[in-house]
């Protein structure tokens, strides 16, 4: 089963996409524009040691500029990164960065404060919505064994982990989840408006594994 893209409409379109959260609230979703490195740093230091442990995979108490550079190094097509905003503060980021032509890799990180409430599969939701209109058609993701959050997301996602010193990884057909956590023909109408055309490979979705 394939969603359709719908064309573009002639109404003023908005920057972001609002998404409710659990325990109420609700999170703004944009797209990380290339060299946007404040949100980026304001995430950052909202994650505990142990959270920046589990993204990162080794203790990072502040980004070295190659790495900072890195991750704000994207174009909206083999690196891909959205912003979640609540109450107007940067609470989290989800990438995905292409690998091989229909393959990406993707991470994600979420503030201490926000953890809980549903921002990281809200995130989720979203760059793999971007990356399935783009033609990506498999995902690969690498994991501490100990971070269950994200281990309880990839097995929603259906990917396979094995571990490989002492990290779980793995790859697997890119499939949305389901029920959608955000609204994705706005997601994908906002990359299209940031990064140029997105969505003419259509949206995969589970049933097309």
């Amino acid at each position: 089963m394939t969603i359709s893209w719908l064309p573009n409409r002639s109404r003023t379109a908005p920057d972001h996409v609002d998404v409710a959260l659990s325990r109420g609230g609700a999170a703004q979703l944009r797209p990380l524009h290339a060299g946007e490195t404040e949100p980026l740093l304001a995430v950052f230091e909202a994650l505990s040691p142990a959270s920046r442990f589990d993204r990162y995979l080794v203790g990072v108490p502040r980004l070295p500029s190659p790495m900072l550079h890195a991750l704000v190094d994207v174009d909206g097509h083999d690196h891909v990164a959205w912003l979640a905003t609540v109450a107007g503060r940067p609470a989290g980021i989800a990438r995905s960065i292409r690998v091989a032509p229909d393959t990406a890799e993707i991470a994600f990180e979420v503030a201490d404060a926000h953890q809980g409430r549903g921002l990281g599969t809200v995130l989720m939701d979203t760059v793999t919505t971007v990356a399935a209109a783009q033609g990506v058609r498999r995902i690969t993701a690498t994991v501490l064994p100990s971070n269950a959050p994200s281990l309880r997301l990839l097995a929603r996602l259906g990917i396979p982990l094995t571990l490989r010193d002492g990290l779980l990884e793995g790859e697997g057909p890119l499939r949305l989840l389901d029920p959608a956590r955000v609204d994705r023909h706005a997601v994908v109408a906002l990359a299209q408006r940031q990064d140029g055309p997105v969505g003419q490979e259509g949206l995969v979705t589970s049933a097309d594994a």
